[in-house]
C-alpha cells in the first residue's frame, strides 16, 4: 500500500471514528435522568415554566435534528452557545483547554528525561541492583491505579505534612505561577502513568544494541564507550520508544480527567464534569469532539509515519 493511499484510508477512519463518537455521547447524554431546562428551572418550576426553557434552549427539536444541526456549525467551528452560561462555547472552554495542554506538555517535558535516563540505566546494568530497583518502581508505578496514587499523595504529603498545596481550588493563573510547587504532585502522578512502558522499552532496546555485533566489534577496535553509546546505541535503542511516546496522548488524555478531578485543576475535566451535571450538550459536545480530534490525529501521525519508514519493498 503505497503511502499516499494509507494516509488517505487512515484520514477516513479518523473521521468515522469522530462520528461514531459524537453520535455515540449525544445518545448517552439523552439518556441521563433531565436535561438542562430542568437543572435551570430547578425543583420547584411548573411544566409550563420548564417548557418554555426547553423552547428557549432549543430542546423542543428532534434530537436527531439537533445533532446533526451542531455537526454542521461544528463542521465551521461554530459549536453554538452554552446552555448554562449563555456564552460562545469556544469562550467557555478555551481557558480549561490551554490549562490542561500546559499539564500536559510538563508532563511530557519531564517525562522524556526521567524514562530516558531510567530505561538506559537499566539497560547498561542488566540483571543488576540498578536494574531491578528501577524494574520494580516502574512495575509498581504502573500497577497503582491513578486516582489511589493522587489520593495518597494528597493525604499524606499535602494535608499531613504540608509539603505542596493539596489543590488548585480559588487558584488562578497568576497563583500558580506564583506557586509552581502546586504543580509537583500531579505532575508526579501524570509522569507515573506513562513512565513505565517506556522505561521498558528503553530498557529493552539498551540491552539488545549493546549485544548487537556492530557494538561488539566496536568495543574490540577500541571505540570510545561514551561514543559509541551516545552516537549509536541510544538513537538506536530510544527510536522504538520514541515512537511510543505519541500514543502516550490517550494516557495523558485519561490521566488529566482523573488529576484535575483530584486536585481541582480549573482544566477542561472539570469544565466536561460540570457540562455533564449540568446536562450542557453543546459543551461536552465540543469538549469531546477536541480530545477526541487530538487523540485520533497523533495517533494517525504515528501511523503514517511508521509507515513511511517501512521499505517500499515491504509496503508492496
Amino acid at each position: 500500500m503505497t503511502i499516499g493511499r494509507f494516509t488517505m484510508r487512515r484520514i477516513g477512519v479518523g473521521t468515522l471514528q469522530i462520528v461514531m463518537l459524537l453520535a455515540l455521547v449525544f445518545a448517552l447524554s439523552l439518556w441521563l435522568p433531565g436535561d438542562a431546562a430542568d437543572v435551570q428551572s430547578g425543583d420547584f418550576s411548573s411544566a409550563a415554566q420548564r417548557e418554555e426553557t426547553r423552547r428557549l434552549l432549543g430542546l423542543d427539536v428532534a434530537p436527531l435534528q439537533r445533532f446533526l444541526e451542531w455537526c454542521a456549525h461544528a463542521a465551521t467551528g461554530d459549536f453554538g452557545t452554552s446552555f448554562t452560561q449563555s456564552r460562545p462555547v469556544t469562550d467557555v472552554i478555551a481557558e480549561p483547554f490551554v490549562t490542561s495542554a500546559v499539564l500536559a506538555v510538563l508532563t511530557t517535558l519531564f517525562l522524556i528525561p526521567v524514562a530516558g535516563v531510567a530505561g538506559f540505566v537499566a539497560g547498561l546494568h542488566p540483571d543488576t541492583w540498578w536494574d531491578r530497583t528501577i524494574t520494580t518502581v516502574s512495575i509498581v508505578a504502573d500497577s497503582v491505579p491513578d486516582y489511589v496514587l493522587a489520593v495518597v499523595l494528597v493525604s499524606y504529603l499535602a494535608v499531613e505534612a504540608g509539603w505542596f498545596p493539596a489543590t488548585f481550588a480559588g487558584m488562578d493563573s497568576a497563583d500558580v505561577a506564583a506557586t509552581p510547587s502546586v504543580l509537583i504532585l500531579p505532575l508526579f502522578v501524570m509522569i507515573c502513568r506513562v513512565a513505565a512502558p517506556l522505561v521498558r522499552l528503553v530498557r529493552a532496546g539498551v540491552i539488545d544494541e549493546m549485544s548487537a555485533p556492530y557494538v561488539v566489534q566496536a568495543r574490540r577496535l577500541g571505540v570510545s564507550r561514551w561514543s559509541l553509546l551516545l552516537r549509536h546505541v541510544a538513537p538506536n535503542a530510544l527510536g522504538p520508544a520514541m515512537q511510543d511516546l505519541g500514543r502516550t496522548g490517550d494516557s495523558l488524555l485519561s490521566g488529566v480527567l482523573i488529576v484535575e478531578a483530584v486536585f481541582v485543576v480549573p482544566g477542561i475535566a472539570t469544565t466536561l464534569i460540570d457540562g455533564i451535571g449540568n446536562r450542557d450538550q453543546p459543551v461536552v459536545l465540543a469538549i469531546v469532539l477536541i480530545t477526541g480530534l487530538v487523540a485520533i490525529v497523533v495517533n494517525a501521525a504515528i501511523d503514517i509515519a511508521g509507515q513511511r519508514m517501512v521499505p517500499a519493498r515491504v509496503r508492496t
